[in-house]
């Protein structure tokens, strides 16, 4: 059996892998001697301690946590200074996820909680999350009505504090400081196209920190059937480059068109999904879409579509983003691996439009931009153009174009 404080350790990375864990667990030397009931309180301590002075506190970066709440959504964002919103809050009858993710992360109440839409796999903890973290100043979504329990229960949870979202405002956290963050509406209610499926009346929000963008856009339709309208093409314009996208409707097959994928150029996104889910989540049309755009993906669960690429694709568990203000890059946490990106801004000239050629600028080969092997290319060497670069020379292996 390991030692206490070697548990204290392994506990404490795994939950908080951006953490100065060192910084508050104590050295296995200092404890030599000590009875193992007297380390056991010491470990208990170390955590009470940790989770009441650690990230809810604000840690100086941005944070975000996509997290693990099975097939549904819910992310948690704390500001430098220690202000929480809540990005839906999770699966209805499976709220012991969020909860225990809140608690651990020692967040005692929310100052805003921002509804995507009305399904029971966004907003389906409300209740159980608002019981435990009250709501501080207000409870955001697109207004209207709809006809489910689930429904109830948020207005009920919500109360006076509800309101509807407005299109082009923004929400100031850490107001006053040289570092604010801003989350703006940038649509809802379908982005002025007629429908009423409740995918496509998804809240679309931008985070922005710095020169840090990330997208959450709920389960946002990117095309036209018998069931959702193309809301993805009109908002891609309203929402330019980003860093993060945390991946529509679950990666469903109505997700993520090209238009949407060209326009955001993410480097990194995110896809909420659940093992044995029964919608086939994440589908492969879904997944080879930002695979092909070079995009690095972390999977929260295994899900029940397309089987994940090891090379390029990772089942991460818990998702976490953290961006310190001023900083050329960003860092994406899950278990104890931690991943580091540059900025946009600080990593060259934007990916052009098309996405025809794709190379590797510490390479002497190009691919078409469908090549397989594009995705295995770090996003701080991935270059595009419209035409073939001078001196490299085609992959041989490339698809026919």
């Amino acid at each position: 059996m390991l030692e206490a404080p070697n548990h204290a350790y392994v506990y404490l990375t795994t939950i908080f892998p951006e953490s100065n864990v060192l910084a508050v667990a104590p050295p296995v030397a200092d404890l030599e001697g000590v009875p193992t009931m007297r380390k056991l309180i010491l470990l208990v301590a170390v955590i009470l301690a940790f989770s009441t002075t650690g990230f809810a506190q604000g840690d100086g970066k941005l944070q975000i946590h996509f997290m693990d709440v099975g097939q549904g959504d819910g992310a948690v964002l704390i500001s430098p200074q220690g202000e929480v919103v809540l990005f839906d809050d999770g699966v209805k009858n499976n709220c012991t996820k969020p909860v225990s993710y809140l608690q651990g992360l020692g967040v005692t109440k929310i100052a805003y909680h921002i509804a995507s839409h009305y399904h029971a796999d966004h907003i389906g903890c409300a209740k159980e999350v608002f019981s435990k973290f009250p709501l501080e100043k207000a409870a955001i979504d697109r207004g209207g009505s709809y006809n489910s329990t689930t429904y109830t229960d948020y207005v009920t949870a919500t109360g006076t504090k509800r309101r509807t979202a407005v299109e082009g405002e923004t929400i100031t956290l850490d107001a006053g400081t040289a570092n604010p963050v801003l989350i703006r509406i940038i649509a809802l209610n379908g982005n002025g196209v007629s429908t009423t499926n409740e995918n496509d009346l998804s809240v679309v929000a931008m985070v922005k920190f710095g020169n840090f963008k990330a997208e959450i856009g709920g389960d946002l339709s990117g095309f036209a059937t018998n069931r959702y309208e193309d809301i993805e093409t009109s908002v891609a314009p309203k929402i330019g480059q980003v860093e993060v996208y945390k991946v529509h409707h679950h990666c469903s097959q109505y997700s993520t068109n090209t238009t949407w994928i060209q326009t955001i150029q993410p480097k990194v996104a995110v896809v909420s999904v659940g093992d044995g889910n029964d919608y086939g989540h994440p589908t492969r049309e879904c997944i080879e879409q930002l695979h092909n755009a070079g995009v690095k993906l972390y999977w929260t669960e295994r899900g029940a579509g397309e089987p994940p690429d090891s090379s390029v694709d990772v089942i991460a568990g818990n998702v976490v983003v953290q961006v310190l203000a001023g900083a050329p890059s960003f860092t994406v946490a899950h278990g104890t691996v931690t991943d580091t990106f540059p900025l946009w801004d600080s990593s060259g000239v934007p990916l052009p439009s098309t996405l025809r050629y794709a190379w590797s600028k510490k390479s002497g080969i190009y691919h078409f931009a469908e090549c397989k092997v594009v995705t295995t290319i770090k996003p701080e060497n991935l270059q595009r153009g419209d035409t073939p670069p001078q001196g490299k020379t085609l992959h041989q292996l490339c698809p026919q174009q």
